[in-house]
């Protein structure tokens, strides 16, 4: 049950310790144990400070943002290796056409007749990533 006017915070597991099973409550999906032998592992768990989750929370986002400018600066640069260049595109089309194959087929077979018939592999592969992703860039805003 909720006490009102305070926020749950998120547990921290800490340890795992084996208790006789005997001492825990009983439940409505568990048997009682009747065994004197029987064990059951149980979580200990620690609460986390809010300041500690928002520091936390502030570091992921530091993270994130210099991947994406690592990210970027590679991509202006053309050095983004083609391994990279394809997670990117699949990432980013897998959520229009609804599912990471479809995203893989779009990949290597759609033909682009707007970059000269090639398709995004080919491209990726010439290192042509900017000018793909620019293109698919202009398509979205024209569908919106």
């Amino acid at each position: 049950m909720k006490t009102p006017g305070k926020k749950v915070r998120l547990g921290q597991p800490v340890k795992q310790v084996t208790v006789d099973a005997s001492l825990l409550p009983k439940t409505i999906n568990r048997k009682p144990a009747t065994d004197t032998g029987a064990t059951a592992k149980v979580n200990i768990v620690a609460p986390v400070h809010p300041a500690v989750s928002a520091t936390r929370q502030k570091i992921k986002q530091q993270a994130l943002k210099t991947t994406i400018s690592r990210v970027g600066a590679a991509i202006e640069a053309g050095s983004l290796p083609a391994a990279e260049a394809k997670r990117l595109l699949i990432a980013r089309t897998a959520k229009s056409l609804g599912s990471v194959e479809a995203a893989e087929k779009w990949y290597r077979g759609h033909h682009l007749a707007e970059l000269g018939g090639r398709t995004p592999a080919q491209m990726v592969r010439a290192g042509e990533l900017k000018t793909l992703l620019e293109h698919l860039s202009k398509e979205a805003a024209d569908k919106a």
